[in-house]
């Protein structure tokens, strides 16, 4: 017999109440959860097919560095060296986030200071504004 997990739906900002129930063919199947006071158990279209969305064809399982797999420190330094060379180069305006709308307040916080603070940009944006 499958377990139901009660979640929340990852694509936009009003957190949807999903219910995920694994099958025992690999696949899985999502339904709206009725208790949920988000959706009442509707979905829209993205959270309807969410099920058909996950698998791990295609995904990258490890991090890489052009193409070559390697360890989170090596990837995160990677990352923060090409950053610094694009601002040094072209400014801070070279650079944005488009950070997701199912972070936490907490988050966008840090990471809206991590831009304006920090790099020194205005450029960021989250999907919440495409999605809704």
């Amino acid at each position: 017999m499958s377990t139901e997990v009660r979640t929340t739906c990852p694509y936009c900002g009003v957190g949807c109440g999903v219910i995920v129930t694994p099958e025992s063919n690999g696949q899985v199947k999502v339904r709206g959860d009725n208790a949920h006071p988000a959706n009442l158990g509707r979905l829209c279209s993205k959270g309807a097919a969410l099920g058909e969305t996950i698998d791990l064809e295609g995904r990258l399982l490890a991090p890489e560095v052009d193409g070559i797999q390697t360890d989170w420190d090596h990837a995160l330094d990677a990352v923060s060296q090409r950053f610094r060379a694009v601002i040094e180069q072209h400014g801070p305006d070279a650079v944005a986030f488009y950070v997701s709308g199912q972070l936490l307040t907490e988050d966008y916080y840090v990471a809206n200071k991590l831009m304006k603070g920090c790099i020194g940009s205005a450029n960021i944006d989250t999907n919440s504004r495409l999605c809704m």
